[in-house]
């Protein structure tokens, strides 16, 4: 921490505020993004306000109620490039998108996850032999995310040729990372002569472009048939297309290979772990070892770590009330540590989850309430898929000092992953 953070007590009737200036504040952010908000919320308790008109929320039961009121009492205050959307409460493009995502949700049968996953399998043992002969993994991040973002196009497309998809995805990302990279909300005027934000513009456009013409092309299935099958014009679809893409490129490599970097630092329940993945056939229902690891692994490191929101009218948060106009920040990673329900919070444990359901709001890798992750559970089963196949046929073991990346996706960095066969 580089500024200090005193105790304020906990008042069911004022929401408690930091003791320093908000320039003080950014600066410890900035210094450390995941260590300021740990410190914040042991210090002050689950709701305390950071500034003027921005709230940070932490504990389980606060999360919960702030996650389950989204599109009621608040609602998401940025889009992909922090701009203010016009998706309010109660307006036709917030009904509109959330019509989109429930056709998304239905149609990610369990059936059509299933057979992707039989065909992701076959990709992640084509994985396993490139790693086995380079031995040393240096770059695990990008090494996984060609794995991911092929998976996710083809999930997507079907049999149509999506082969410049990832691409396309990854020169959007690149464009969004100083964007959501920076501590530093600039006013809309300021944007606009912002060169990062014509990069942006250029490359949304490029991509949006490029997915209609995919969509467009020669083949079938996948997630465009079902939404076109559901009666959806080509905005809706570029939309939910460019939402699904962008949030399943690298957010799964990053949870899979924090999965890999934990069972490489725990070699016990690396081999507990592999003892399951060598009762799996490739189908059917996962052996529960396996999910156990991921959900420890998105308890401990969830790649999507942070969450905003707007609020628009008065909403209780436990023994407080947000007032409207404020902005909620909730850091995941915090709160998956400062639950109570989780004993030893910072050990890495599978078995953990053997007997264990947590309680609302202090399990959350995957948001909760009406805007979850539409692609959470053909996200968990692409991961489960991946660390099966290369416990299978590999062991892994850590060299170097693991270090976190908070400035977007949760990332682990600074090391190599060595890799042995079984």
């Amino acid at each position: 921490m580089t500024a200090d953070i005193s105790r304020t007590a906990r008042n069911t009737d004022e929401i408690p505020a930091l003791d320093i200036d908000r320039a003080s504040a950014v600066h410890s952010y900035k210094a450390d993004r995941l260590g300021f908000f740990y410190a914040v919320a042991r210090r002050y308790g689950p709701v305390v306000r950071l500034w003027p008109g921005t709230i940070l929320v932490t504990g389980p039961e606060e999360v919960h109620a702030v996650l389950r009121n989204t599109n009621r009492t608040n609602y998401l205050d940025r889009d992909l490039r922090r701009k203010k959307p016009t998706a309010t409460p109660g307006s036709a493009r917030l009904n509109a998108w959330m019509s989109t995502r429930r056709t998304a949700i239905v149609g990610m049968t369990a059936e059509m996850i299933e057979e992707h996953a039989r065909w992701l399998a076959g990709t992640a043992g084509q994985l396993s032999e490139r790693m086995l002969q380079r031995g040393r993994i240096d770059d695990l991040m990008a090494t996984l995310a060609g794995v991911t973002s092929a998976s996710v196009a083809r999930f997507c497309f079907g049999t149509r040729a999506a082969s410049a998809i990832p691409e396309t995805a990854q020169a959007m990302l690149d464009a969004l990372f100083p964007i959501v990279a920076s501590p530093y909300d600039f006013p809309e005027w300021v944007k606009l002569v912002q060169r990062r934000e014509w990069r942006a513009s250029r490359r949304a456009r490029k991509m949006r472009a490029a997915l209609l013409e995919t969509a467009k092309s020669d083949g079938e299935g996948g997630l465009v048939d079902v939404l076109y099958g559901g009666g959806l014009d080509d905005a809706a679809v570029v939309d939910a297309l460019t939402s699904i893409l962008l949030a399943a490129h690298g957010v799964p490599a990053a949870a899979t290979a924090w999965v890999l970097v934990e069972l490489a630092r725990h070699g016990d329940q690396q081999e507990t772990a592999r003892a399951a993945a060598d009762r799996w056939v490739g189908s059917g229902p996962e052996p529960p070892e396996l999910g156990w690891a991921v959900d420890e692994t998105l308890r401990l490191w969830p790649a999507s770590w942070v969450a905003g929101r707007a609020v628009s009218e008065d909403a209780a948060c436990g023994s407080w009330t947000l007032p409207p106009g404020s902005r909620v920040v909730i850091p995941f990673w915090v709160t998956h540590r400062v639950a109570e329900c989780y004993p030893d919070p910072e050990r890495f444990d599978i078995r953990r989850w053997e007997q264990f359901s947590p309680p609302p709001g202090a399990y959350v890798p995957f948001g909760a309430g009406p805007r979850r992750c539409l692609g959470a559970r053909f996200a968990r089963t692409e991961m489960i898929t991946i660390i099966a196949v290369l416990l299978q046929r590999l062991r892994f073991r850590i060299e170097g000092e693991v270090r976190t990346d908070a400035r977007a996706t949760l990332t682990p960095t600074g090391f190599e992953l060595l890799v042995d066969p079984r």
